[in-house]
């Protein structure tokens, strides 16, 4: 695969599976302590891989789980936080404006605050009560996320009471990095080809739904707007039809993204609709790909798989655009 180390990939999955113990023996002592509600607060991408554990929670839990958005957070006066809420973050780089500045909003409120970094000795470190370091750049920062809020999530969904087989759901996702580096492989002859494909398009809409409608608003955002400067538009399944089909024409590259939740009948009528009017269609659906899961586990970790296969076309459009993932012109350049 161009330009895929996959020993640094296998060493990022593996290190975020190594933390799986201590993530359960943080979540056991909290659920000890006793806690009202989780807070899943982020910015951009880390935002966006919240909103498949807020889409699980609510088909299987009545766990109150809230998904927001930290700057907003800081000044909406959420009426359902307070000192007995549990507060998530991840980051990267730890010292993330809004998310070190919302993390001293938590504590001084008594909040406890789980955080997941790449990096020790960092400010968001030193403001958590928990903290999982796992080393990931950006191109595998979502998987190691993943590997990491996935477990937490669903020992939170464990001892609340609504999800009884957690050790063999563990015991199964600690099994999954030689099939996501399969993922990758078995992706990339397509991924190379749409790329060459839209070397030069400058507008591409995004579609998902149910547990990969985060994916679907982190990739058009975070790398097609942000990485590659490409005009494009996130939009949910569910609400194509009412706006956004107006602008799909013969030419209008439609990235169609495809979990296993129930909500897959939202992607094919979208899927019916914009093939007989474009000519541009791309499908990425985890179905095709070989997991270690029980079947009705597979659609809790889709997310994760998705973003996994789009880092393939991410790779190879960086390549035949000249254009690096890592170049900026505006994110931490100065003050804004």
């Amino acid at each position: 695969m161009f330009n895929f180390n996959q020993k640094r990939f296998e060493d990022v999955v593996d290190g975020a599976i190594s933390l799986h113990g201590d993530i359960v023996n943080c979540v056991d002592e909290i659920c000890e302590q006793g806690y009202k509600n989780l807070f899943l607060i982020g910015v951009g991408g880390t935002y966006a891989h919240y909103l498949p554990l807020k889409y699980t929670a609510e088909t299987l839990s009545k766990m109150e789980v809230h998904v927001e958005i930290a700057a907003e957070f800081m000044l909406m006066n959420n009426q359902h936080f307070s000192k007995d809420s549990v507060v998530v973050f991840c980051s990267r780089t730890g010292n993330t404006k809004e998310i070190v500045e919302c993390a001293k909003y938590a504590k001084e409120r008594g909040s406890r605050v789980i955080s997941f970094i790449s990096h020790e000795d960092t400010p968001l470190a030193e403001l958590s009560d928990y903290v999982f370091n796992n080393y990931a750049d950006d191109d595998h920062l979502g998987e190691s996320i993943y590997m990491q809020i996935i477990p937490m999530f669903f020992r939170f969904l464990h001892n609340y009471g609504d999800f009884d087989d957690f050790s063999r759901f563990l015991k199964q996702l600690g099994e999954i990095t030689p099939y996501l580096v399969k993922a990758k492989a078995d992706t990339e002859d397509m991924a190379k080809a749409l790329a060459e494909k839209h070397r030069d398009t400058d507008y591409h809409m995004v579609i998902g739904s149910g547990n990969v409608w985060g994916e679907a608003y982190d990739y058009a955002m975070c790398i097609l707007e942000e990485m590659q400067w490409i005009k494009t538009k996130s939009i949910h399944a569910a609400e194509f039809f009412h706006g956004t089909l107006e602008l799909v024409e013969k030419d209008t590259s439609i990235i169609l993204l495809y979990g296993e939740d129930e909500t897959r009948p939202l992607m094919d009528r979208a899927n019916n609709f914009v093939t007989k009017v474009s000519d541009n269609v791309a499908i990425f659906d985890t179905k095709n790909v070989e997991l270690p899961f029980d079947e009705e586990w597979r659609k809790y970790v889709s997310p994760m798989v998705i973003y996994c296969m789009l880092e393939r076309f991410s790779c190879d459009l960086e390549h035949v655009r000249n254009h690096p993932l890592t170049t900026r012109r505006y994110y931490r350049q100065f003050e804004y």
